[in-house]
């Protein structure tokens, strides 16, 4: 299964990695992961985003090996890349504007993945839509390999497993996960320490937002639907960055009875960034593909031309259609 994948990265000298825009701990656990692992076997190994690390995550990366990529910054470092490793995307588009440059580069190009909505773009691709997250496929790739898990490794992967998984309570968390769980705090995950600082370092102005953005929560179709907006102008309120608002996009699940959560954020140039949450029942990711996103059944996102207003009653009107219909 994994053979062609490994052949190419033992021949492979100069690689690449990248993940998608708006990284998460997923994206980001599973890059660092991969590239200590390579880095070990001898490797010379770059990691390209096109967006920095939010602050929240920024505990993962130690050692600073994730670069925000530029054009005219990287030039060689592409011309020279014999291998490139696309993680948790399915598409050049989805990488942004690195993703636009690493097409167009002569190397072989891998994907490893568990997006269900992807369209084949690499060489040689793994995508596995029945795991919760791509940290746990890097872990199966790099044990294929009879790599070790270092506590630095161990720690981005419990990162990128847990939170991809919702604290393990997504769907698709099986019993194979946690046996990986079991593996990663065997060499040196601390769960304690990562839950802290992803949920229990907001600043007193994140927390006074969330209490606003409580008050204000939208019900429709008779409690089904849960809709959160935050402008602009809400942000620069509480001198918020959109960045430090993971984890909102969990909140309208708070509400009983709530089986479509959709959180909204403004952005510039007329755009609002959205992420979908359902309870499992509701297959969110058919929203987020209307409107030119993707995900999985719990939970997906997308990013939407038009006004805040306008596209909160669009995707209302969307999800009353999904919910009535009972699609899964």
């Amino acid at each position: 299964m994994w053979t062609p994948i490994i052949t190419e990265l033992n021949k492979g000298q100069h690689i690449i990695i990248s993940s998608h825009i708006n990284p998460d701990c997923d994206a980001l656990g599973s890059e660092l992961a991969l590239a200590y692992h390579l880095k070990a076997m001898g490797k010379e190994v770059s990691i390209l985003n096109s967006d920095s690390i939010p602050p929240t995550y920024q505990f993962l990366d130690p050692d600073e090996l994730i670069q925000l990529y530029a054009a005219h910054k990287h030039a060689a470092t592409l011309a020279q890349a014999d291998t490139i490793i696309v993680v948790d995307a399915s598409g050049w588009k989805r990488l942004g504007k690195v993703g636009n440059d690493l097409s167009k580069t002569k190397a072989a190009i891998i994907c490893i993945d568990h997006h269900p909505d992807g369209r084949p773009f690499a060489d040689f691709s793994y995508v596995d839509a029945n795991v919760v997250a791509t940290g746990e496929l890097i872990f199966d790739l790099i044990t294929a390999m009879d790599g070790k898990i270092t506590p630095l490794m161990a720690q981005a992967l419990y990162a990128a497993i847990s939170t991809d998984s919702g604290n393990f309570r997504f769907p698709k968390t099986g019993a194979r996960t946690h046996r990986i769980i079991a593996e990663l705090l065997e060499a040196g995950a601390e769960p304690a320490r990562v839950y802290k600082l992803l949920y229990e370092q907001q600043s007193p102005e994140l927390v006074r937002l969330e209490g606003e953005v409580l008050q204000h929560i939208q019900l429709a179709a008779n409690g089904q639907i849960a809709t959160i907006g935050i402008s602009l102008d809400t942000l620069q309120k509480y001198h918020i960055q959109a960045s430090a608002l993971d984890g909102f996009s969990n909140l309208p699940q708070k509400v009983a009875g709530v089986k479509v959560a959709i959180f909204l954020v403004e952005q510039a140039n007329n755009r609002v960034k959205v992420s979908f949450r359902s309870d499992g029942n509701v297959a969110v990711n058919t929203l987020a593909a209307k409107f030119g996103g993707g995900g999985h059944v719990p939970a997906a996102g997308a990013t939407i031309a038009g006004r805040l207003e306008d596209v909160t009653q669009q995707l209302i009107k969307a999800a009353e259609a999904l919910v009535e219909n009972g699609r899964r």
